[in-house]
């Protein structure tokens, strides 16, 4: 599984940011992205503009740990 970042940008505020979402593939990732934007900006998935792939990463290169195993 791999985390797929892309930039977008909010048409109702002009507001431009970038957001990961973890897919086993990128076409996994490009199908749930306007959705997951949407409800992490808590507008509508018709607001959500100009989403374009920034980059990919492999989850080789992270190591995650959460608060409480540290």
């Amino acid at each position: 599984m791999n985390r797929y970042v892309y930039s977008y940008r909010i048409l109702s505020t002009g507001e431009t940011s970038r957001y990961g979402v973890p897919a086993a593939t990128q076409d996994e990732a490009d199908a749930g992205i306007c959705e997951a934007i949407a409800d992490i900006e808590f507008t509508e998935p018709e607001d959500v503009q100009d989403i374009t792939l920034d980059r990919i990463i492999e989850e080789s290169d992270n190591y995650y740990e959460c608060e409480g195993c540290t």
